[in-house]
């Protein structure tokens, strides 16, 4: 169960050191509404205390985790790529060229559910397809283009032609902006809603999608079938995001059950691989789920807690959209019962 790795993971991270809630968070894989559940029931059976803001182990707690066999949890992932499988080292230009590139870029909204990753993470996702061979000479297509990896793409000077879909206006003027400053011509922004059909000039026309799509099972379907119909055929190649924080593994199973029939086998997928830089204060103030429903009075988060996974698939099969057409969704685009972070 669920609970159970909850529990495990709190008795464990607990016995090294003191945590807050935020942290808690980060470092247990597990979908926020169950971590909750599971915190208040340690707190009420005494197996932990909160103070200070701080979860501590208490002698029943240290008890329990003797009689389950669970020791202090000493981290082994690298403390140079934090779990990335890569270094950015040969690449520190492209992170110098990037940063340059982003300065004043526009503000996270909720109205389109933004929310940017640190920008060495969006280098890191360019150096991880490139490891992979799936950059250079390449027709690259980006549905959504918050994070600016357009930019990073065509810094790198690697891809054939980059072409980003975006429904925040915004977002493209600000691309469109820089590249023109740089005098790059393998670009091409269009202004796009993804309910809307892809439009025929965009089908069957590239290497390699790059999405990060609202974490719903028909937000996801829907982005990723826009991006298939995008694709040639066997062969292409999709990169994604996707938490454990507002997807349960539930939800999971279903989502890899979807790629499947569109096609996809799974090649990759990296652990915590971005790290988003939500505005703090707004957790708070804007009373979502993750702060109206912990089980603790809290303050605002300490650490950029919330992390997405990178999955890479592979087209083996006969692409096939799962959404077609124009779909009149709305809200449930967007948000499900999940949502604790991303909805109010």
């Amino acid at each position: 169960m669920a609970e159970t790795r909850v529990k495990s993971f709190v008795l464990r991270l607990l016995l090294a050191q003191p945590l807050t809630y935020w942290k808690l968070l980060k470092y247990i894989d597990v979908d926020i509404p169950t971590v909750q559940k599971t915190l208040k029931n340690l707190l009420e059976d005494k197996i932990l205390e909160y103070k200070n803001n701080l979860f501590y182990l208490t002698p029943k707690g240290k008890e329990e985790a003797r009689k389950l066999g669970i020791s202090v949890f000493n981290s082994a992932i690298c403390p140079e790529c934090k779990g990335k499988t890569l270094t950015l080292s040969p690449f520190k230009w492209l992170m110098e060229e990037f940063e340059s590139l982003i300065s004043q870029r526009p503000r996270a909204i909720s109205e389109y559910d933004q929310g940017y990753v640190n920008p060495t993470d969006t280098i890191a996702r360019v150096i991880f397809m490139y490891q992979l061979g799936d950059i250079e000479g390449k027709n690259i297509i980006l549905l959504g283009d918050d994070d600016l990896t357009s930019l990073a793409l065509l810094a790198s000077g690697f891809p054939k032609k980059v072409t980003v879909l975006e429904i925040d206006q915004r977002i493209l003027d600000f691309i469109e902006k820089k590249a023109a400053l740089k005098g790059w011509n393998n670009l091409e922004v269009v202004h796009y809603d993804v309910r809307y059909p892809l439009p025929d000039q965009f089908k069957n026309k590239y290497d390699v999608f790059l999405t990060d799509p609202v974490e719903t099972i028909n937000g996801i379907d829907l982005f990723l079938s826009r991006c298939v119909e995008a694709l040639k055929g066997k062969g292409s190649i999709g990169y994604f995001g996707l938490t454990h924080l507002e997807a349960s593994r539930q939800k999971w199973w279903n989502i890899q059950k979807d790629i499947l029939k569109m096609g996809f086998v799974i090649t990759d997928i990296v652990r915590g691989f971005h790290t988003y830089l939500l505005e703090r204060d707004d957790i708070l103030n804007l009373e979502l789920k993750v702060a109206k429903e912990a089980p603790v009075e809290i303050v605002a988060p300490e650490v950029d807690f919330y992390t997405s996974n990178l999955f890479r698939i592979y087209a083996v099969n006969v692409l096939q959209p799962l959404v077609r057409g124009e779909v009149d969704w709305q809200r449930e685009l967007y948000y499900d019962q999940e949502a604790y972070v991303t909805c109010p």
